[in-house]
């Protein structure tokens, strides 16, 4: 298991596309598709450098590469959740 599981979890992002998204999500989580989060973060002032963020995809690379991208950004405490069946198996013991 990732090593979220022990600490609180201010945010949830799911890193995978859309459509991905749109057809299941981990609740509470938001849609920001790896892609692009390099562009979508810094627009969202209401999370905060030092928050504790989740991210994870489908399998976990798409995760590992956002982890990378926000650390770079200055995001502090970012957790690579991996594939979302870890992410939901964890949330929901």
């Amino acid at each position: 298991m990732p090593s979220f599981q022990q600490q609180p979890i201010d945010h949830i992002i799911d890193v995978r596309s859309k459509l991905e998204f749109w057809l299941g999500h981990v609740p509470g989580a938001v849609c920001m598709p790896v892609d692009g989060i390099h562009e979508t973060m810094p627009a969202r002032t209401e999370i905060a450098r030092n928050a504790c963020i989740l991210v994870y995809c489908a399998s976990g690379g798409r995760s590992a590469a956002a982890r990378a991208t926000l650390q770079r950004l200055g995001y502090t405490r970012v957790i690579n959740g991996g594939p979302m069946t870890n992410v939901t198996a964890h949330l929901s013991s």
